[in-house]
C-alpha cells in the first residue's frame, strides 16, 4: 500500500491524538488541524489523500469547511470523513448528502478504525 497522507481536523487533544496513533501505526501520514480554518490552510499546503473532519469545531465547523472546500477547484475533489458525537441516523444522512466519503460516529475502536477508512477508500471512484 502507498503511504497515503491524512490531515486530521480534531478540536479535542485526546481524541485527535487516538485517531493520530492508529493511523499513523497503520502506516498513514497524519497531519492534525484543531479547527477548520487550520484544517483548510493544512489542505491547501499538503494536498492529502483524504480529510478527516470533526463535525462540531471552533472557528469553522466540520460542515461549513466541506461546503466551502467544494466551491473552491483544488480542494472540490478531496474525500471527507466526517467524524461525529452526532450518532441519530438522520445526522448522519445529512452528512452523506452533503456529499461525504463516509461518516464515524463517537466513540469509535481505534483498531477498527484504519480498516474503516480503507474500506471508504475502497468505494471511491
Amino acid at each position: 500500500m502507498l503511504l497515503k497522507k491524512i490531515v486530521i481536523a480534531e478540536d479535542d487533544d485526546a481524541i485527535a491524538h487516538m485517531v493520530n496513533m492508529a493511523l499513523g501505526d497503520a502506516g498513514f501520514l497524519c497531519l492534525r488541524a484543531r479547527d477548520g480554518d487550520e484544517a483548510l490552510k493544512l489542505v491547501k499546503a499538503h494536498d492529502p489523500d483524504l480529510l478527516v473532519l470533526d463535525v462540531m469545531m471552533p472557528a469553522m465547523d466540520g460542515p461549513t469547511l466541506y461546503r466551502k472546500m467544494k466551491t473552491e477547484p483544488a480542494t472540490s475533489a478531496l474525500p471527507v470523513v466526517f467524524i461525529t458525537a452526532k450518532a441519530a441516523q438522520r445526522d448522519l444522512d445529512e452528512l452523506t448528502a452533503l456529499g461525504a466519503a463516509g461518516t464515524i460516529s463517537k466513540p469509535f475502536s481505534p483498531k477498527d478504525l484504519p480498516d474503516q477508512l480503507r474500506a471508504i477508500w475502497a468505494k471511491l471512484p
